[in-house]
């Protein structure tokens, strides 16, 4: 019994006929978990399938629903490390929660500010030797899939691709692949990939490069961040993380064009898996060949290749069209990106016309916000599935205590660092999973602003008071690793100055690049007493499956080494459960036991904010930033 996702052998001439949408997938998953046959599964997702045999084993917690994590741009939020009397009140883990404790999908919540920007008209494209976008960022940047953790990770899965990727309308189409399939229990995939597939260099991409690629990431020579996320199931990958083998028994290149991933359980989202950037496709002799640096020359495998790359302080990369790229074109034909690490000086530059579109910043999104403000024209924003927050490293003391955390989370007025600090682009998030998710909603899990109550908490931690704490110091790392002072920085000096009037709790500041979130982790274990950090998470697909990363104790996208032994069985028992009312129910006591211990100090919701002139159009944000869309941008004729 097989299930199956097609895709058009000529995508060039034809747009994709077939894909799985996230919500088709994960509705399937769910048939799938709930012991249906692999036929409604497929039915789910818009495939088809043999009549089944018998019905598949209840599987683990897909590893595509991991979040996304990068050094100041998307990382795992902070916990705890007891559980808390919300905790110890819950439902056994034999029972689950009461199914009337289950919520529903609902509609995002109304937004009471600025209403997110709608669609730029459709215009017509100007020539191809103006079709040249260029634009600014405040983080460095490399090509390097499996190790880059800025803000541009997105662009690399426009240069490099995976064996499938996730479209600008939040479908799953074939990247480097063009058919899927699996065996009925989903731990077998096959993957066939697309035969007129080609490097940057003209040489074919063949399965192969796929096995190589998956080994490199697995690989610690790789120095690859998470590389569990993506290929944790896979047969082998623990020999090869120890490095006692180079070689995944799990991936057999059939044939050049075909490629077969044996996985240790069952994994309906695998094709999701199989999007993730940091296993975009690369070619050995170029990684090998070129070192720690290779990435200066990379032999690109996506829509666009590197033509200039000028590394430094005022470093600049143009992206052309890959003209061996084996699908639909890229309308734009030239990228360019500069480094400009000053925020204002970003700013004078775009409206000088020196660029034509950067991040928008809260300052200026409050001012384009207002009727007829200043750059209110060039305005696009939209929501983003995502936390931005700064939370504690539950390691090291003091935050090994819950009740410090607490205290510290209730001594901050999240309402007011959102309306002076961040002008009410982040408003303050009640709780992790959206109330637009499955098991989401709008209760009030993360504590609220209690000074009184704070000191208390203090009170009865096992330090006894503020004075005993060891010293605490809040690293920020700004959006994408930025070197100049930004909106972060801004709102660590205001969260300092909150915990020193609210607790009497005296807090430094250490501003510093970090290029992954493991070197946060290292400077905190360095420093003297404990230590607060600044990251995001965001959702890789519409489940709240997505919370297992940053909550379970042993996930590498557990950034800040939250621990709690109750939280692991409830996530081995909502990936098992095959009852989707208990599951959620399951999901959601996990986010109120989590919040409500205290990982993080204050979360705030995404929003992703941007300048483009008016003549770039077919922009949108996807996975919380817009460079998923950047293949679909054109300028239009004035």
């Amino acid at each position: 019994m097989m299930k199956e996702g097609r895709l058009p052998q000529d995508l060039v001439a034809a747009p994709v006929a077939r894909s799985l949408s996230r919500r088709a997938l994960l509705r399937g998953a769910a048939l799938s978990a709930a012991g249906l046959s692999a036929t409604a599964l497929l039915a789910a997702c818009g495939g088809t399938a043999a009549t089944p045999t018998s019905a598949p084993a209840p599987t683990t917690a897909p590893a595509s629903a991991a979040p996304s994590t990068a050094a100041g741009s998307s990382a795992a939020p902070a916990g705890s490390a007891a559980p808390s009397a919300v905790a110890s009140a819950a439902p056994s883990t034999a029972a689950g929660p009461a199914a009337s404790a289950a919520a529903s999908a609902t509609q995002p919540a109304a937004i009471t500010g600025p209403q997110p920007s709608k669609p730029r008209p459709d215009g017509t494209p100007a020539p191809d030797n103006e079709q040249v976008l260029r634009m600014v960022t405040p983080a460095a940047f490399r090509m390097d899939p499996p190790t880059y953790g800025g803000d541009l990770w997105q662009l690399q899965m426009l240069v490099f691709q995976a064996l499938t990727r996730i479209e600008a309308d939040g479908k799953l189409i074939g990247g480097v692949a063009d058919k899927w399939e699996s065996s009925a229990d989903a731990k077998t995939w096959t993957f066939s990939l697309n035969p007129n597939a080609k490097f940057s260099d003209g040489s074919p991409i063949t399965a192969s490069d796929v096995k190589w690629t998956w080994e490199w990431i697995c690989n610690p020579k790789s120095k690859a961040t998470t590389p569990d996320v993506a290929a944790g199931k896979i047969v082998g990958f623990d020999k090869v993380r120890k490095a006692e083998s180079e070689t995944l028994e799990g991936i057999v290149a059939k044939d050049p064009q075909t490629v077969v991933f044996t996985l240790t359980t069952g994994v309906p989202f695998f094709p999701f898996v199989a999007a993730s950037y940091g296993t975009a496709t690369l070619k050995k002799d170029n990684v090998v060949s070129g070192g720690d640096e290779w990435w200066r020359k990379p032999v690109t495998s996506g829509l666009f290749k590197v033509t200039e790359f000028t590394p430094g302080d005022q470093a600049s990369m143009t992206l052309e069209r890959n003209e061996f790229w084996w699908r639909e074109p890229a309308k734009l034909t030239k990228f360019t990106m500069k480094l400009v690490a000053d925020a204002q000086t970003q700013l004078v530059q775009y409206d000088n016309n020196e660029i034509d579109g950067m991040v928008c910043q809260p300052a200026e999104f409050a001012q384009a916000t207002k009727p007829n403000g200043q750059r209110s024209a060039d305005l696009y924003w939209e929501q983003a599935i995502a936390t931005w927050y700064f939370a504690f490293f539950c390691e090291k003391e003091p935050f090994d205590d819950m009740a410090v955390r607490q205290a510290f989370a209730s001594a901050v007025d999240l309402n007011a660092l959102s309306v002076a600090a961040l002008n009410g682009i982040y408003p303050p998030q009640k709780r992790m999973i959206p109330a637009f998710f499955p098991a989401g909603g709008n209760q009030q899990f993360q504590p609220t602003f209690d000074p009184a109550k704070a000191k208390q908490l203090i009170a009865q931690s096992k330090y006894g008071s503020v004075d005993k704490l060891p010293k605490i110091t809040i690293l920020v790392s700004e959006q994408g690793g930025a070197t100049a002072l930004g909106t972060w920085g801004k709102v660590a000096t205001a969260i300092q100055q909150q915990l020193q009037q609210n607790l009497g709790a005296k807090v430094d500041i250490l501003r510093k690049v970090y290029s992954t979130v493991a070197e946060q982790q290292e400077e905190i274990r360095k420093l003297d007493g404990g230590g607060i950090f600044r990251l995001s998470v965001g959702a890789g697909v519409e489940d709240p499956s997505y919370i297992d990363g940053p909550f379970r104790s042993t996930s590498s996208a557990n950034a800040a080494r939250y621990k709690n032994t109750q939280v692991d069985q409830w996530l081995d028992q909502a990936a098992l459960e095959t009852d989707q009312t208990k599951r959620y129910a399951l999901y959601e006591q996990i986010d109120k036991t989590v919040m409500g211990e205290a990982y993080f100090l204050a979360p705030f919701q995404g929003t992703s904010t941007w300048f483009f002139k008016p003549k770039v159009r077919g922009m949108k944000v996807v996975q919380g930033r817009i460079w998923n869309s950047l293949h679909k941008m054109y300028i239009a004729k004035s």
